[in-house]
């Protein structure tokens, strides 16, 4: 069987549907991707993934983007034939999901990772751009097999305004993660993690807590309320705790904040800035706690990742997160 796995992002591909496409591999399936170019594409390769790669713009509402868009999914949809088309997030759901029934795929599928920032925001921009979004998912997901949710919040919200009919409708538990590749560790690996985390920042004193927030730095994921907060237990608590950021910074969204503006706020707010770091699992086993006061959610990885080590976690009580805390 050949399946065709269309994500917006390598580095979601790879990351978060890994272990769907190591296992299809496994049972013998032919597995092609389409996704952006970037550093996570030759890792795909290697797993046996033929990745086709095109011009995703996550946040562009431009129609001639978009025409081009659905028409490089068309294309390379047409080029496979394959026998199922499964898409993920909201401009392969769209535009995959209607690509693939012009390309003449019966076994097409959606799953909603989450609503994303325009169900998080009010102001007159993304409510507009949230009732387009809306009507394109209203007109397509008729066209699909099955939808998949990540949690049930988000697919009581589109069945509730019609949207979707419930018996086309599937709750999932998220993407999940191999429990093998996360294994509780030794108290000896623990400190090793936090003598590599002095090395990169400074001392680390056995007695501080060290919280990780692992994110993006964007409004929605509480990036503004990390930070606060931090500077708030720094001042009052000197000391006593070590907070880590770890995750690309999305400047357009927080005010085309330059590298230099970044590093002088985590400065000021006594936050170790880490960037983006493929491998988080070093730092988790740094930490004791790992925080997301996100805004919404579709099934947040990290907090199942930390929890898997064995790590407290604090989280918003939003959609998404609530079903990790439960």
């Amino acid at each position: 069987m050949r399946v065709t796995m269309i994500c917006n992002t390598d580095g979601a591909m790879y990351v978060f549907r890994g272990p769907i496409i190591r296992h299809l591999l496994a049972e013998g399936h032919m597995v092609e991707s389409i996704t952006c170019d970037g550093p996570f594409v030759p890792l795909l390769t290697e797993m046996g993934v033929k990745v086709r790669t095109i011009a995703f713009s996550r946040h562009s509402v431009s129609p001639f983007r978009n025409i081009g868009l659905f028409y490089d999914l068309y294309r390379e949809i047409r080029r496979s034939r394959p026998d199922i088309v499964h898409n993920f997030t909201h401009k392969p759901a769209i535009f995959g999901a209607l690509a693939a029934r012009l390309a003449g795929i019966r076994n097409s599928f959606v799953t909603i990772t989450g609503l994303g920032s325009l169900f998080v925001n009010d102001d007159w921009r993304s409510l507009v751009l949230r009732q387009m979004l809306l009507l394109q998912y209203r007109c397509v997901l008729p066209f699909v097999r099955k939808v998949f949710f990540q949690n049930p919040d988000d697919l009581a919200y589109f069945v509730s305004r019609g949207i979707l009919a419930r018996d086309a409708a599937v709750p999932t538990l998220g993407s999940g993660i191999d429990l093998t590749e996360y294994p509780r560790p030794t108290a000896a690996e623990t400190r090793e993690a936090r003598a590599q985390l002095a090395q990169e920042i400074g001392e680390v004193a056995d007695d501080a807590m060290v919280i990780l927030f692992p994110a993006r730095g964007v409004p929605e994921k509480g990036f503004s309320e990390f930070y606060a907060a931090a500077r708030y237990l720094s001042q009052h608590s000197p000391g006593k705790y070590i907070f880590l950021h770890a995750g690309l910074i999305d400047s357009e969204s927080l005010g085309h904040l330059s590298a230099k503006s970044v590093a002088e706020l985590a400065e000021s707010c006594g936050v170790h800035y880490l960037g983006f770091k493929s491998n988080l699992r070093r730092y988790m086993l740094a930490a004791d706690v790992a925080v997301l006061p996100s805004y919404r959610e579709g099934v947040p990885r990290s907090l199942i990742e930390a929890l898997a080590l064995g790590k407290t976690i604090v989280a918003s009580d939003v959609p998404g997160c609530r079903e990790v805390v439960r």
